[in-house]
């Protein structure tokens, strides 16, 4: 009886501990311009920009953030796979070759990180 007392009092704590965090919703509580201009700022290490390319990073992130929005309510992360998929392209689309190498190493060492992260 005592193993089972404590077991349940061990799930409330961790319930309790849990809510703040699921409280925050996406992300610690950023909404999907932020998120999306985390992730650029990621990809783009090392990468100089020119004011030409800026202009289109910045077109090609607030058409993918209106794109975002509407995934999101729905949850498919397929979807939202390949849209990432579809920025990334027209990202990199935008860049010298000097620049490539260097943004596909960032996606490379992106996709690591994605897959070595611990799950919830």
């Amino acid at each position: 009886m005592r193993r089972i007392n404590i077991a349940a009092c061990s799930l409330m704590l961790l319930a309790a501990a849990s809510a703040p965090a699921m409280a925050q919703g996406n992300m610690g509580g950023m909404d999907p311009a932020q998120m999306v201009q985390r992730s650029t700022d990621r990809l783009m290490t090392g990468i100089t920009l020119s004011a030409t390319q800026s202009d289109s990073v910045k077109a090609i992130n607030a058409r993918f953030v209106t794109a975002a929005q509407g995934a999101m309510t729905g949850g498919d992360r397929t979807q939202m796979a390949a849209m990432r998929t579809k920025q990334r392209a027209d990202l990199r689309a935008t860049l010298t070759a000097d620049q490539q190498t260097v943004f596909d190493k960032n996606v490379a060492d992106m996709e690591k990180a994605r897959i070595n992260r611990p799950q919830p």
